[in-house]
């Protein structure tokens, strides 16, 4: 009797435990936007106003990020997409799409489709940059990969995910709209220039849960801000990003040191290495990042690497996540110059 009572006692705390697991998960996924170490890097991430935000026809970028490999199957992030600009009636308009793969404990996929129109206009000697981005967000967990408590296989003693459960109310997959937009500002004082944006994620607030709730997704509001100094052949770069969610801050400060091997009007080639730091600000310090990378005539290369200081860094011997950021830029085809011909006398 005792026995039977202690087995029942046992899968009913596992089917709680189960439950809460799956709550955590879903908590999880509410409060954690993908980013990336390399950020300035991932334009379309970053604020929808960088869409086109650059000197050229066209642009392609791919992001990649490995993070916490000491734990199996813990995060992996892939971006990819483009940009275009576009100058209807002396108007620069951009046009943008924006591919994202993250899963997450082997189990959880989030994939996203980020389409984005942009507006740039110079006002005063001042680049003013407008943004928005709505998108489709389609999350998923794989149930088959995991074992419920009334999945216990008496004969064998083990679990057998392809028993039938009494699991209900709790959805594989679920879909919804994403709505984002931003601002950017900068501006050249000679040697130096200065830039700001601000946008803000999810500012419809999507319901966003794997069982029938009205959980709904808060707003991400992020602020990001750099400022270039040029010391030929050196340029150094200041940059900060700070976001916040809710009662989660993430903020990430560091310091590129650029090298100038060669410049033209187009394009630079040189190489650049940094160092960033990641707080939560309200939290314990995250973790310090290691940059380095070159640009090559239309190419740049980035890679970084974070090196874990949160308390998680026992578990995974103080690694963390590796970068590798890789982006394409066309030549601008576009006049920048009018001549008027006129006759000498």
């Amino acid at each position: 009797m005792k026995t039977s009572f202690g087995i029942r006692w046992t899968l009913k705390s596992l089917r709680l435990s189960s439950l809460i697991a799956l709550v955590m998960c879903a908590a999880a996924a509410r409060s954690q936007d993908i980013h990336f170490s390399q950020y300035y890097f991932s334009p379309l991430s970053l604020n929808p106003a960088q869409t086109g935000a650059f000197n050229g026809d066209y642009r392609g970028f791919a992001n990649y990020r490995s993070q916490w490999k000491e734990i199996n199957d813990a995060y992996s992030t892939l971006s990819a997409g483009g940009d275009m600009n576009f100058y209807p009636a002396g108007h620069n308009l951009s046009a943008g799409l924006l591919f994202v793969r993250d899963q997450s404990g082997g189990n959880l996929l989030v994939n996203k489709i980020l389409p984005s129109c942009a507006i740039h206009r110079k006002i005063a000697g001042f680049s003013l940059h407008g943004g928005f981005q709505p998108g489709v967000v389609i999350k998923t967990i794989d149930f088959y990969s995991n074992s419920f408590p009334d999945q216990l296989n008496w004969e064998t003693g083990s679990f057998d995910h392809t028993l039938p459960s009494s699991e209900s109310n709790v959805n594989q997959r679920f879909t919804y709209l994403d709505l984002n937009a931003g601002f950017a500002v900068s501006r050249r004082f000679g040697k130096l220039e200065p830039s700001l944006g601000a946008a803000a994620f999810h500012i419809n607030k999507p319901k966003e849960s794997f069982f029938d709730g009205a959980n709904r997704l808060p707003v991400r509001t992020a602020y990001n801000a750099m400022i270039s100094y040029t010391m030929n052949p050196v340029v150094i770069h200041l940059h900060s990003i700070y976001g916040f969610t809710d009662k989660v801050s993430d903020w990430v400060s560091g310091i590129n040191a650029e090298y100038v091997l060669s410049r033209d009007y187009f394009f630079t080639n040189s190489v650049f290495a940094g160092f960033m730091w990641r707080d939560g600000l309200r939290r314990n310090p995250d973790a310090s990042i290691l940059t380095a990378g070159l640009n090559y005539q239309n190419y740049t290369l980035g890679f970084s690497y974070d090196i874990t200081f949160s308390q998680l860094r026992s578990t995974v011997n103080s690694k963390g996540a590796f970068e590798i950021a890789f982006i394409y830029r066309s030549r601008s085809s576009r006049l920048t110059k009018t001549i008027v011909p006129c006759e000498r006398y």
